[in-house]
């Protein structure tokens, strides 16, 4: 998560519109880890620029409006609405104006920076030409839309534009960033997919309180699972689960050693090596981890991985409460089926390894955000080790040798196709084959 980001203008005049977008018509340049996201082909011209022409006013302005969303809102698990998109999609900056075709989701950590160029089909009079998909680190991120505002502020100061929405907007921005209360409010709303001040505010007050039980980083990994328009009912349905009757656990093995780096590395990558530590320490073939290992690991009985039932589509996640300064676990599992319980249990183990000691709750939800991706990489290189995959496929990438390999491993062909492809053997476009 060492790629650059950057967002820069080069002023050019214009004659038209407010003195806001007339002072700040500019080239625009934005570029992500070597690649040119404004990189267009002019049909008046015939030519192919780096920059295209545009005012940097309305997108200092949605930069501004969005800034907490694109900070700390991942992206959903199912369809993106309307809200969603005008919040991460570039084109939401408006105006008139044709926008690069970007995208930006974010995992708390890093943010995902999406482009694609233009439809061929497309009549507009420019077409842009890149198409990629590189990751940042949320504060490089974050320091390129700090700069990039300063410039265009600094650009309406020199033309005599002293007071515009965005000036009012930017110093309310900074002071809520400056104050570490109402920075967790923001934090909050943005998980739970709403704008600043329009989140309902029992449930705010809710998952406010809940911080003491759950832990302060536990209620941000909560309140995605919770988003939509009404939350309540759905949070009313975790604290519900928090305290029903669950399957007593703990682990009976030493922890083992590992730094969890936060930015070094992705966190797939992170709970890959994580799970090979622990496989390591506790001496572990390099093969499939048996139900009779697993429930010997976090000392439950085996009996419980093969609850056949319906899946029960009311529970928003899946919970592990863990006793204060303690090894001790209430596993309240989400999945009915062996394999979705052998892979949330992975997951409830490598959350209470990874997990701050504040936090007494570990949820285990459909989120993209760095902690559930982390969780899920874990499960899945502790239960399907890449080599010993690698080695039952013998290069087959088959729906078929997928399934055979699902059986064998004791997870789904899912979590096989996505390990397959975070270790680089698959596309990621094939994942929900």
């Amino acid at each position: 998560m060492t790629s650059a980001f950057s967002i820069s203008a080069d002023w050019v005049s214009a004659v038209h519109g407010p003195e806001e977008i007339r002072h700040t018509s500019a080239l625009l340049f934005i570029m992500v880890d070597g690649y040119v996201a404004t990189r267009v082909e002019d049909a008046w011209s015939q030519s192919v620029h780096k920059q295209v022409r545009v005012s940097a006013y309305p997108l200092a302005l949605w930069l501004a409006s969005s800034w907490w969303r694109l900070q700390w809102e991942p992206a959903p698990e199912g369809p993106r609405g309307v809200s969603w998109r005008m919040a991460h999609e570039l084109a939401a900056a408006g105006y008139g104006f044709l926008w690069p075709r970007l995208t930006f989701e974010s995992d708390g950590e890093a943010v995902d920076v999406i482009c694609r160029g233009s439809d061929e089909s497309s009549t507009e009079p420019i077409h842009y030409l890149a198409t990629f998909r590189k990751s940042v680190s949320r504060k490089v991120f974050e320091h390129a839309i700090d700069q990039f505002v300063e410039l265009v502020l600094a650009r309406l100061a020199s033309v005599g534009v002293p007071e515009t929405e965005l000036h009012a907007l930017w110093r309310e921005l900074s002071q809520e960033r400056a104050n570490p209360d109402v920075s967790l409010l923001r934090l909050l709303e943005a998980r739970l997919g709403f704008e600043p001040d329009e989140a309902p505010e029992t449930a705010l007050d809710k998952l406010q309180a809940l911080a003491s039980e759950a832990g302060h980083q536990a209620i941000a990994e909560i309140a995605p699972a919770c988003s939509g328009t009404d939350p309540e009912p759905i949070l009313a349905k975790v604290v519900e689960l928090a305290h029903a009757t669950g399957t007593q656990a703990h682990l009976t093995r030493p922890r083992p050693p590992f730094q969890d780096t936060v930015g070094s590395d992705a966190p797939w990558a992170r709970g890959r090596r994580l799970a090979q530590a622990a496989r390591d320490a506790w001496g572990l073939q390099a093969d499939r981890v048996l139900d009779e290992t697993l429930s010997d690991i976090l000392a439950f009985d085996v009996s419980v991985l093969d609850h056949h039932s319906k899946p029960d589509s009311e529970l928003p996640l899946g919970l592990a409460v863990r006793r204060a300064d303690s090894d001790r676990l209430n596993l309240l599992f989400r999945r009915r089926n062996r394999s979705g319980r052998r892979f949330e249990a992975a997951r409830f183990l490598a959350d209470h390894l990874i997990a701050a000691d504040e936090d007494r709750w570990l949820p285990a939800t459909d989120a993209k955000t760095a902690r559930q991706k982390m969780q899920r990489a874990f499960a899945a290189e502790f239960l399907c080790p890449i080599g010993a995959l690698q080695a039952q496929l013998n290069g087959n990438m088959s729906s078929e040798a997928i399934e055979e390999a699902s059986d064998y491993f004791g997870v789904s062909p899912l979590a096989v196709r996505s390990h397959l492809a975070n270790n680089g053997l698959l596309p990621p476009d094939a994942v929900n084959v």
